[in-house]
């Protein structure tokens, strides 16, 4: 395979430069600005589209808005979509997916509930598969429910897309002659954060359980817990066997061994609050504490996320 490129509405970048300019710049960027979006209720401008060519027949689109990414695997029997972005990208998104085939939709995954991730599932007209994990199923389905969950996207006209496949532990699909694996590991993010692995590409999509290299946020309304993601994330790393490459939430395509030493970072971070917090000390002493192995210096450890992560250890280390 070629070195992998962009390709933009002005042209054609290369990798490596994108690929460090947005190291630097795209985590905060996206993280503190998202973080502003989930709590004022507003969607703030993003960065322009970056269509990030994996594989022939494999494409990262970065962008957009301050959301999600969206994937695109390209079969003999049409497009697997995974995650659409926030509400009224959907044109957007099939402008740049027409960049590359002409071929149809014929599959919609989303790693979880959220706004960010599904707000343009309505936008693509009939698609013969939508595909989440129960408990998102659950969530999308609610009466009423917070904005992050996204279910007031789905009701009257709307409801026609809401999911129709669903699953608990581990599931297979097939389109056309290509295979499709989901699993799902546990919660963290939210309790339905599924995972996506195309086989004959060794290439798995994380969602926000691996939305960047960093603390994460935690959807307590939707099933998600700090305590449990850890633990989460060693199981995804003991499961997702036969990938070379992982496709963040947010930011880039890591290499595996990079999810490895996120399930390494998550599992440091929890031993040094449970420890720190046994020991007598305040959420804000763990917070002024810690100190990042070199190793491990790449994570990020900014606020909001690392004060209310802590926090929110401490409460369900409480509750117990």
């Amino acid at each position: 395979m070629e070195a992998p490129f962009f390709l933009t509405n002005q042209a054609v970048v290369p990798f490596s430069k994108v690929n460090a300019m947005r190291r630097t710049l795209t985590l905060l960027t996206v993280m503190v600005a998202g973080a502003a979006a989930m709590v004022m209720g507003a969607q703030p401008e993003g960065p322009p589209y970056t269509l990030e060519q994996l594989e022939e027949d494999l494409y990262i689109l970065h962008g957009g808005c301050m959301c999600g990414n969206t994937t695109f695997y390209i079969t003999d029997a049409g497009v697997v979509m995974v995650d659409t972005k926030v509400a009224d990208k959907g044109a957007e998104i099939l402008d740049q997916l027409r960049t590359v085939t002409n071929k149809p939709i014929a599959m919609i995954i989303n790693t979880h509930t959220h706004f960010d991730h599904t707000g343009s599932n309505a936008e693509f007209g009939a698609v013969d598969r939508i595909v989440v994990h129960d408990n998102a199923n659950a969530s999308l389905r609610q009466p009423t429910c917070g904005f992050l969950a996204n279910c007031d996207a789905f009701k009257g006209e709307n409801a026609q897309y809401l999911p129709n496949v669903t699953f608990q532990d581990q599931r297979t699909l097939m389109l056309g002659q290509d295979q499709i694996d989901l699993h799902y590991f546990g919660p963290g993010h939210t309790n339905g954060d599924l995972w996506v692995v195309f086989p004959e590409r060794r290439v798995a999509v994380g969602g926000d359980l691996f939305g960047a290299k960093s603390v994460p946020y935690i959807d307590t309304e939707n099933g998600g817990t700090a305590l449990a993601f850890a633990d989460t994330m060693a199981k995804a790393v003991a499961g997702l066997t036969d990938v070379d490459t992982v496709i963040s939430g947010h930011v880039d395509a890591y290499p595996f061994d990079d999810l490895v030493r996120a399930a390494e970072f998550h599992e440091y971070l929890e031993n040094h609050i449970v420890s720190s917090r046994n020991a007598g000390r305040t959420p804000e002493e763990t917070r002024a504490a810690f100190e990042l192995p070199e190793h491990l210096n790449d994570f990020g450890f900014i606020e909001p996320f690392a004060g209310n992560f802590i926090q929110l250890m401490y409460d369900e280390l409480d509750a117990q």
